[in-house]
């Protein structure tokens, strides 16, 4: 007779990032029509935007406004520049130590199986090891644990106004990214409360049954190893995933459409849209501009050739008949781009950006042009070459033909099922080996249900049995 597939309960750790919630909620939701339960666990405001999308949802993060740290004031200069680095790294440590305390009791609350965790959700794997559960680690851009290679002198990361500010922001990252500094003694001081091991001990004491990237190989630069429990996939895209988005269809006029978009959050320099509007006024084209969340279109009604300015749009509609894509080289318009085979012009501004920005270069699939050197002039004469260079859109086309051939989210979940079918087996295995002749006093199992580990569990059991997995 065959065996009955195993159901189990998901637990994800995002983002609120536009991004990183599209990709998670596209995979999400093709583990939810495979049988699985998927429950979001994080801030209330996308709550809407996950249960819209047929998946379940646990509210965290809902902090004590008293304890709020207050942003210093605004001023150019050493002081203030340090007081904002200061405040940041504040306000991510008291998220940190609010999600930490949290989201354990949410997890056991929902009653989940396994975990979901965004790479940048740096506080999940703690809470993974604690309660005992095994987890996926999810990427939605190039892994920031591989190291991100962008050659950011070429790619314009320098982005900020000031070296100051552009110091500021690269220490931010290192921390929260990397996890040094402050940010990492704040975890291990809550991983010695908690009785774990150092953060060094916890990739091998307790990895993630695989570390799974939606960046597709072909568009990552080569690498001589890579760990053994890490796969390349396919952007997590579907129109599933998405909200309805009104759009004023009957203003596209028919001339060549260009789409620019510089993110939903990072777009915090106007002066680039001006000049994207400038450089596109006397060409035969319509320039739609998305805004995302940062800006008012009242603050752009005077842009250069009277562009279409919205804040929200259908990305996935607008993309079929865009001619070229200007974008900010986030995963997720990089991506969804390629999928609909579409050269870009792309302009990092920050983060992983200028390692998407590099990689499209190298392809040929995008001109990236540096964003401290930007001007009218020089966006001009990258759409026209767009435009007129056919390569550029054949290098494109490539692409998408290479990742529509994969199913993004479908490859992610043939990997979850296989790796989590093969470490239920093992915890079989070992909980009789462990116990023989006697009551087994490890993971329990529920009818129909896989095991769900208790805290009371030591971190050294939890390690010898992630060993044993990985061994076997």
């Amino acid at each position: 007779m065959p065996v009955e597939k195993r159901h189990w309960h998901f637990g994800v750790l995002s983002f609120t990032g536009t991004g990183h919630l599209n990709a998670l909620i596209s995979l999400s939701q093709e583990l939810r029509d495979r049988g699985h339960k998927v429950t979001f666990v994080e801030k209330p405001k996308i709550e809407s935007r996950v249960r819209q999308a047929g998946l379940d949802f646990f509210p965290i993060g809902v902090a004590n406004p008293s304890k709020r740290v207050a942003p210093p004031s605004s001023k150019s200069n050493v002081l203030s520049e340090i007081s904002l680095l200061r405040f940041n790294l504040a306000r991510i440590r008291q998220d940190m130590e609010l999600f930490l305390r949290q989201t354990p009791h949410a997890l056991k609350t929902a009653g989940v199986d396994a975990l979901l965790i965004n790479e940048i959700a740096v506080t999940g794997p703690t809470v993974a090891e604690m309660l005992g559960l095994p987890y996926f680690l999810i990427s939605t851009s190039v892994p920031h644990r591989l190291g991100w290679r962008g050659r950011s002198w070429l790619t314009g990361y320098r982005s900020s106004s000031s070296w100051l500010s552009w110091m500021q922001s690269v220490f931010l990252e290192v921390s929260a990214l990397r996890v040094r500094g402050p940010i990492r003694r704040t975890l291990e001081q809550y991983r010695r409360q908690a009785g774990l091991g150092t953060l060094q001990k916890a990739s091998s004491q307790f990895p993630p049954l695989a570390h799974i990237t939606q960046l597709p190989q072909c568009l990552d630069l080569a690498r001589k190893s890579l760990p053994k429990n890490f796969y390349y996939t396919a952007p997590f895209v579907s129109n599933a995933a998405r909200p309805q988005t009104e759009f004023p269809w009957e203003k596209l006029d028919g001339r060549p459409l260009i789409y620019a978009s510089l993110g939903t959050t990072r777009n915090v320099q106007p002066a680039v849209f001006r000049f994207i509007a400038e450089a596109c006024q006397d060409l035969d084209v319509q320039l739609v501009i998305s805004l995302g969340k940062r800006f008012d279109c009242e603050v752009f009604s005077d842009l250069p050739g009277q562009p279409l300015v919205i804040r929200y749009v259908p990305q996935l509609e607008l993309l079929k008949i865009a001619q070229i894509v200007i974008t900010h080289g986030g995963p997720n318009t990089v991506f969804e781009a390629l999928m609909a085979g579409k050269p870009m012009l792309a302009i990092p501004l920050a983060v992983d950006q200028p390692a998407i920005a590099a990689r499209l270069a190298q392809l040929h699939a995008a001109i990236v042009l540096p964003v401290m050197r930007l001007s009218a002039l020089r966006i001009r004469a990258a759409v026209k070459l767009l435009l007129n260079d056919g390569s550029y859109r054949d290098a494109a086309r490539e692409l998408q033909s290479i990742l529509q051939s994969f199913r993004g989210p479908a490859q992610a979940s043939d990997i979850i099922d296989a790796a989590l079918e093969r470490y239920f087996k093992s915890q079989l295995t070992n909980a009789a080996a462990d116990s023989p002749g006697r009551g087994y006093g490890g993971p329990t199992f529920r009818s129909a249900q896989p095991y769900v580990r208790r805290i009371k569990d030591s971190s050294a059991s939890m390690a010898l049995s992630r060993s044993r997995y990985f061994n076997s």
